[in-house]
């Protein structure tokens, strides 16, 4: 067997290399050298992988089908590996874990992606390394790589295997920039923290040892020691962030290390904007305008003629029998129209160009003073622009230009009604745009708000869309906040056109939050939304509800529908 196939034990020099064993494992393996509690275990090496690896690549371009790709690796095998898995895994005990360690897992977006095998027996565990090498083409997995740029062959799929530790609690643990420790714990094994079914006691201990817990703690002298190791990985590998576990002797042990949740780059929000003008109902108006009517297209052929107007949503079944140029053209010809007729007492474009140049400022004063004395638009070709828009989105939905219809408001506008160029589909991100801040001061000036506990950081505005089933996931429009239950790991790919994500339930321990962070999509759990959420679920009927997130205070402020 070739050298770069042989296991390498964490105690291995070569256990630190991360593109030999990964990164999960090369960090345990520092930490081990530096002293800290880690079980003792071994790595099936990346390059083992290549060969399975490759297969499901060469059957997921062929077939473009996930689980045509996990079955090519499985029917690959590792036979080569077999006898001397059995033998290693022997020496670790009858009860082993085995779990991913990817050259990829350096990064938060794949925080809890791929496979963890629990209580395998020796002679089983090459079936988990084979499922784990395998768990690159789940679905979810290939979204998570599509977002990263990462191609699944690249992903580079070691599988490190340790004694299963049957834990009398366990949890997660993160320094702060202040040196105070957050420790969440649960009784029992952590990985319902870690999944995000259950939120675990959630603590900080400052560095003379006070705890600060929300209901008291009955785990002081654990949480104490667990902020100890926490400030150890920080000083000696330079891993913020662990997921530990106490064993039934009483010892406690570092079972994952990794710096702070790191921002993917651009991913980066600038300073919390400052609350304006509370009590002012034109500005309630104006934010669920542009936030009903968003992106270039409510842009171009809605807010010139409707700002600050109190129009429905304009996403409803309709039927589309014409061509989105066609639809477009009409759309183009109404808006100037509703706009001349709108406007038509100012005199000239200076003071509505002027009005739109300070809102962008924050200064909404100038605009609202427009609106004041502007006049009436024509009700029924107000009616038929909005019946133009859901004509459109269904369109477009129709022909596969978008994959729902609240992805038409992020098309350009100029590739609309153009029929020789055609509609241009979307690509990359779609982030912040110079709205928001407006939108998310005047929701947090002029909104309810309740309190959760922080996930991630960050500030972020948008419409409340409540997740709880594959069609809601289907049918999110993007910049909208995700309102869902649990922060479970398959709501992952879904962040990555977010605005942001509130849980009612969960902890700041779910893997889910660190993708959120590294996304750069604030977010707060433990927030009490049932009622806000189902307001917010009701696609395209009523007020859906304007919502501003803190996931630095883990507040969640939400406009009044009227």
């Amino acid at each position: 067997m070739p050298r770069a196939a042989r296991l390498v034990w964490l105690d291995d020099a070569e256990a630190r290399n991360a593109a030999l064993v990964g990164a999960k494992a090369a960090r345990l393996a520092e930490a081990r050298r530096q002293g800290l509690p880690v079980l003792d275990g071994f790595v099936v090496p990346v390059t083992a992988s290549a060969a399975a690896v490759g297969r499901g690549v060469v059957v997921l371009g062929s077939r473009h089908n996930s689980g045509a790709a996990r079955t090519a690796v499985f029917g690959h095998g590792a036979a080569s590996l077999a006898p001397e898995l059995g033998s290693a895994a022997g020496k670790l005990g009858e009860s082993l874990v085995v779990r991913s360690s990817s050259r990829a897992e350096a990064e938060g977006i794949w925080a809890g992606a791929f496979a963890t095998y629990v209580g395998l027996r020796p002679d089983e565990v090459a079936v988990g390394v084979i499922g784990c090498w395998a768990s690159i083409f789940n679905p979810e997995a290939l979204r998570r790589a599509e977002i990263a740029g990462t191609e699944p062959g690249d992903i580079g799929m070691g599988v490190l295997v340790q004694p299963e530790l049957a834990p009398a609690c366990g949890g997660t643990a993160m320094v702060g920039e202040t040196g105070k420790v957050t420790v969440v714990v649960t009784p029992g094994h952590p990985g319902a923290i870690h999944a995000g079914r259950q939120p675990g006691e959630v603590a900080v201990v400052a560095g003379d040892g006070t705890i600060q817990a929300r209901d008291g703690s009955r785990w002081n002298s654990d949480l104490r020691r667990v902020a100890l190791l926490a400030r150890q990985a920080s000083e000696r590998i330079g891993c913020r962030h662990i997921e530990w576990a106490k064993g039934w002797n009483g010892d406690i042990y570092l079972l994952q290390a990794q710096p702070a949740a790191r921002v993917r780059e651009g991913a980066d929000t600038p300073p919390a904007p400052r609350p304006l003008g509370e009590g002012d109902p034109y500005l309630r108006r104006l934010v669920r305008m542009m936030v009903r009517y968003p992106g270039p297209v409510g842009e171009r052929w809605v807010w010139p003629w409707a700002i600050g107007m109190d129009l429905p949503d304009p996403i409803a079944d309709e039927s589309a029998s014409r061509a989105p140029a066609d639809i477009a053209a009409g759309l183009r010809r109404g808006a100037a129209a509703l706009t001349a007729q709108r406007w038509s007492g100012i005199g000239s474009d200076a003071p509505l160009e002027r009005a739109w140049s300070a809102l962008g400022r924050g200064d909404p004063s100038w605009l609202l003073d427009l609106i004041q004395r502007s006049g009436p638009v024509d009700p029924a070709e107000a009616a038929s622009q909005v019946r133009r828009l859901a004509e459109l989105a269904v369109s477009l939905t129709a022909t596969g230009v978008i994959p729902s219809p609240g992805w038409m408001w992020h098309l350009d506008p100029g590739t609309l009604d153009e029929p020789e160029r055609g509609p241009e589909g979307l690509s990359g991100r779609i982030g912040l745009s110079r709205w928001d801040p407006f939108v998310y001061s005047v929701a947090v000036s002029q909104g309810t708000s309740i309190s959760g506990r922080p996930a991630a950081s960050g500030w972020g505005a948008g419409r409340l869309i409540s997740v709880r089933t594959a069609d809601d996931a289907a049918r999110l429009s993007p910049r909208s906040v995700i309102a869902a239950r649990q922060p479970i790991g398959n709501l992952a790919p879904l962040l990555w056109n977010a605005a942001g994500l509130i849980t009612s339930e969960g902890g700041p321990g779910a893997h889910l939050f660190e993708v959120a962070e590294w996304l750069g999509v604030p977010a707060v759990c433990g927030a009490d939304i049932e009622a806000w959420a189902g307001a917010g679920s009701r696609s395209g009927q009523g007020e859906d509800l304007v919502v501003a997130v803190d996931g630095d205070r883990g507040r969640v402020h939400a406009l009044p529908p009227s």
